[in-house]
C-alpha cells in the first residue's frame, strides 16, 4: 500500500493552522477584555418606491444589524419628487417619509433614538415643534433631537437625520 508523501500532509495542516490560530485569539481576547467577539453586520439599504432616492451616490437608509441610519432627509414630495415653497408641507414631507423608512426597515417611529433635523431659517421651528408633537405623541417617548442652522441646497427648508435601533 502507497503512502502519502509526508510535505502533502503538512502542508494541507499548515494552510489550516493559521485559521484556527486567529479564530482561537479572537476569543480569547474577547473572553479576557469580556467584548462580544467580533461578528461582521450586514448592511441593507431601505427603499421603497415612495422613499425619495438620496441625490449623491449612496442610499437614503440603511440597516445595519438591529440599527437603522438615515443620510438626510429633505422635504420633497414623494410622488412628485418636487419641493414645495411652503415649509411647512416640507416638514410634514420629511416626517412622513422617516415614518415609510422606518416602515421599510421593519420598526416604528418608536425605535428612532435621535434626529437631527437642519433648517435653512431657525424661523421655521414652531413649524418643526408642531409636526413633531403629532409626529411623535407620546411626550415621555420622544427621540432626542437637535436642530442645526444649515446652508441646504436651494429650494428646500429642512433636512432630517436619524438613529434608530430595532
Amino acid at each position: 500500500m502507497a503512502r502519502r508523501p509526508a510535505k502533502k500532509a503538512a502542508k494541507k495542516s499548515a494552510k489550516k493552522a493559521p485559521k484556527k490560530a486567529a479564530k482561537k485569539s479572537a476569543k480569547k481576547t474577547a473572553k479576557r477584555t469580556g467584548a462580544p467577539a467580533t461578528r461582521k453586520a450586514t448592511r441593507t439599504e431601505i427603499a421603497a418606491p415612495d422613499i425619495p432616492l438620496h441625490p449623491q451616490p449612496f442610499p437614503t437608509a440603511c440597516k445595519v444589524g438591529n440599527m437603522v441610519f438615515s443620510s438626510a432627509i429633505s422635504g420633497e414630495d414623494p410622488v412628485t419628487h418636487e419641493f414645495s415653497s411652503d415649509p411647512r408641507s416640507q416638514v410634514e414631507n420629511a416626517f412622513r417619509t422617516v415614518r415609510r423608512v422606518m416602515e421599510e426597515a421593519g420598526g416604528g417611529l418608536d425605535n428612532i433614538g435621535k434626529v437631527v433635523v437642519y433648517v435653512k431659517d431657525r424661523d421655521i421651528r414652531p413649524i418643526v415643534n408642531e409636526v413633531w408633537q403629532k409626529v411623535f405623541a407620546n411626550e415621555k417617548s420622544r427621540p432626542v433631537r437637535h436642530m442645526v442652522p444649515f446652508d441646504l441646497p436651494p429650494g428646500r427648508h429642512l433636512q432630517v437625520e436619524f438613529i434608530a435601533v430595532l
